[in-house]
């Protein structure tokens, strides 16, 4: 076993899951907490797009670094959070850009800005919203099957790690 690749594989692993959960659960409720929604929308936008491809990029680097063969049920977990993570950065992150760039323009152009102005008179805007409500709820479910695959591998590498350890001499 190379020490080389186990580091490899135990630092891609905890970046992938600490950085998409930390994301996900911690920084993001944060921020949309602290932060009025346009603001929080600009952060969000600069910083889903590489959320979301550490989601799919990294769990084929953590299976590239697997120092050991990694079972199909392994496989499986890593597999279905990279395609989750592909999902959202081609899919559905693009639908919900769009969407929100014509609510912003709805609220631009006919409420000079006024967001609440906006969501509470136009029914264009209303529409956007569900749409929206719904892209990003679906991108949610997405997200949170992407973190559990990886959070599943953990008891893979937790099973091969006591394998390679009882292998070692003493």
């Amino acid at each position: 076993m190379s020490s080389l690749l186990l580091s490899a594989h135990i630092l891609a692993y905890g970046y992938t899951f600490g950085s998409t959960t930390f994301h996900s659960y911690v920084s993001s409720v944060r921020a949309f907490g602290v932060l009025p929604l346009r603001e929080f929308g600009k952060l969000q936008g600069q910083l889903f797009p590489i959320h979301f491809l550490t989601q799919a990029i990294g769990p084929i680097v953590i299976g590239l670094t697997a120092p050991y063969a990694i079972p199909t049920l392994g496989l499986g977990l890593l597999g279905v959070s990279s395609a989750t993570g592909l999902l959202d950065y081609l899919c559905l992150l693009p639908a919900c850009q769009k969407i929100k760039k014509e609510r912003l323009a709805i609220s631009d152009t006919k409420y000079g800005g006024d967001d609440a102005a906006a969501k509470a008179k136009d029914p264009e805007y209303q529409k956007l919203t569900k749409q929206f409500g719904k892209y990003h709820g679906l991108s949610l479910l997405v997200n949170l099957v992407s973190v559990l695959g990886v959070f599943g591998y953990a008891f893979i590498i937790g099973k091969n790690l006591t394998v390679l350890k009882s292998a070692v001499p003493k």
